[in-house]
């Protein structure tokens, strides 16, 4: 799975859990803006930098995306190990 793959997963990913994600040019001369996670009018965004390489678009939305439930959400193993999460399926129940 490319970049772009595991981006197009995460953007689901994003989009399953109801959260928006937007590419913007955060370039400003004025302030250092970076790419990160905002609520505007009760609605979670995420804003990346539309100049960014498509890795590290991966790399924000992982990290972003892990402070969400995803316990009922099937991941694909190679973005929910991105993403550092447990696989919890493969757990025995005792």
């Amino acid at each position: 799975m490319d970049d772009e793959d595991i981006l197009h997963n995460l953007e689901s990913l994003a989009k399953r859990l109801s959260v928006d994600v937007k590419y913007r040019n955060l370039n400003d001369e004025e302030f250092r803006i970076e790419s990160g996670a905002c609520n505007l009018k009760g609605k979670d965004m995420i804003i990346i930098d539309s100049r960014l390489p498509a890795k590290e678009k991966c790399r924000v939305l992982s990290i972003q995306l892990k402070k969400y439930n995803t316990d009922d959400i099937f991941i694909p193993p190679i973005i929910r190990e991105m993403m550092g999460l447990k696989d919890t399926r493969s757990i025995p129940s005792q």
